[in-house]
């Protein structure tokens, strides 16, 4: 604002304004170039993180006796490129349905998917009780949808006030008064070392 520069309605544009339309065109191209370095180096990352999680998890790879024989390095070549056509069409879906930045977006989506980790690490790290296994998916994905029901009611229930970020804090909280409705407390001891 100092500057005379104009905020964009969607500030994902911020950076690519600035950097071709109040830099130097050589510093804009150069500017625009370390974004894209950085979007293909967080992006690669992630496909290598998929590729690997999902050969090792899903196609047992490690207990395979030749993991790199010639048909395993052509599975993992065929899931890499399976994993970059896949975050192709989400980032397609994403940018079509997208309204706002991405990264509010991104905490938002977060608020639905790690409340219930949340919920799980603080249940398991904070008590001592065992839950019914079989029930903790239910609750893991209950805890979400009450989430949403909750957020598209809030200023209804609530006054006017309209949840934001704080939603994952919630969404944990939910799961973990699930997972404690489906507990019952131990009966072994501990023991004291």
């Amino acid at each position: 604002n100092s500057k005379g520069i104009e905020i964009p309605a969607k500030t994902d544009q911020l950076f690519p304004t600035i950097a071709l339309e109040h830099l130097s065109p050589v510093v804009g191209v150069l500017f625009v170039l370390g974004l894209i370095a950085a979007a293909y180096s967080s992006a690669d990352s992630a496909l290598t993180s998929l590729t690997t999680s999902f050969c090792v998890d899903f196609l047992d790879f490690e207990k395979k006796k030749d993991a790199n024989s010639t048909k395993n390095r052509r599975t993992r070549t065929i899931v890499h490129i399976g994993f970059s056509v896949l975050l192709a069409f989400v980032i397609i879906i994403f940018n079509n349905l997208n309204d706002d930045s991405v990264i509010n977006e991104v905490f938002k989506i977060a608020g639905y998917t790690y409340g219930p980790l949340l919920g799980l690490y603080l249940f398991g790290f904070f008590t001592k009780r065992s839950i019914e296994d079989k029930l903790a998916p239910v609750i893991c994905i209950l805890s979400p949808i009450l989430c949403y029901i909750l957020s598209s009611n809030s200023e209804l229930l609530l006054n006017g006030y309209k949840f934001g970020f704080e939603l994952l804090i919630v969404n944990g909280l939910f799961t973990f008064l699930g997972l404690w409705a489906i507990s019952k407390t131990n009966e072994f001891k501990e023991f004291n070392y």
